[in-house]
């Protein structure tokens, strides 16, 4: 029996929703100035990353993985010179379905642990802020995701109710008044969902996001003042590159970015990014996104 014209039209969005909002960890945190370097040793901080996304479709997200993070006071060396950072977190959000399906645009994605370390690899021959101070650390980095029990085709987290796991080392380097975060490549692999998702086509399967990468994460900037760092974000993703039931897919993004430390006294630190999709390959629509970071010692 042939399909209704509105069904098949309504089965071909959904695959292309599958495909757009699907394809990337909720919880994957792009570079920001400053990070790659350690927090305040023994102590307990609540962290966020808002991430608000909007295409030339009208599809609009918005969430952010936010953790409750413990950072150690001494690491494997047991000096300063190394620290431990423990996470817990998920990611709250919203993503409007544009009429798909009554799918609730709320949800909850990527409940996530995670663990990073932290090497200072070139400790500083000078005191902090003079115009020869040098540091470089880097910052090697293991999240995993758990299943968030969604079966929905639409709305945030949909397509999120599997484990996932991904890996990343970030580095920053100091000198002077400048300052660079950079990751040269993660990587990211999303198990089957465990729920089977009917597309429309009468075949049920549990869909598999795969192996993902991200390349040339690199957030650097200039001290132009006592608390402000201002600077350009770049990142290249490549999307669903093996094992996926999604088309594979690339998008490449630049745009200025700026971390402020006015609130160190208050233990509170904020960074953002402005990204501009200045590539991207056919199956995705342009975009542009704000990225923010907001993190608070306790």
């Amino acid at each position: 029996m042939s399909q209704h014209p509105i069904y098949r039209a309504l089965r071909l969005f959904a695959l292309w929703l599958a495909a757009t909002l699907g394809l990337n960890s909720a919880a994957q945190a792009e570079q920001f100035i400053g990070f790659g370097q350690p927090g305040l040793p023994g102590r307990w901080a609540l962290e966020t990353f808002p991430v608000f996304n909007r295409n030339t479709n009208g599809t609009v997200r918005a969430g952010g993985n936010t953790v409750l993070a413990y950072f150690s006071e001494t690491g494997f060396t047991d000096t300063t010179r190394d620290q431990l950072q423990f996470w817990v977190g998920a990611v709250p959000g919203y993503s409007n379905t544009k009429g798909a399906r009554n799918d609730s645009p709320w949800g909850i994605a990527s409940p996530n642990l995670g663990f990073a370390y932290y090497y200072n690899v070139v400790e500083p021959t000078s005191a902090y802020g003079e115009a020869d101070y040098t540091t470089f650390w880097t910052n090697p980095a293991l999240m995993v995701e758990f299943p968030n029990g969604n079966d929905d085709i639409a709305g945030h987290g949909a397509f999120a109710n599997r484990y996932a796991v991904s890996f990343s080392i970030a580095n920053y380097l100091r000198v002077g008044r400048f300052a660079v975060t950079f990751t040269p490549i993660g990587v990211h692999y999303a198990a089957r969902n465990r729920n089977t998702t009917d597309l429309g086509d009468g075949d049920p399967r549990q869909l598999r996001g795969g192996v993902s990468y991200w390349f040339a994460d690199i957030a650097a900037g200039y001290l132009v003042s006592d608390d402000l760092w201002l600077g350009v974000h770049h990142v290249y993703h490549l999307n669903n590159r093996a094992g996926s039931s999604f088309a594979a897919s690339r998008v490449a993004k630049v745009g200025p970015a700026m971390t402020y430390t006015g609130f160190s006294r208050q233990n509170l630190y904020l960074s953002a990014n402005f990204n501009v999709d200045y590539h991207h390959s056919p199956n995705l629509p342009h975009s542009n996104e704000l990225t923010m970071a907001l993190v608070k010692f306790f």
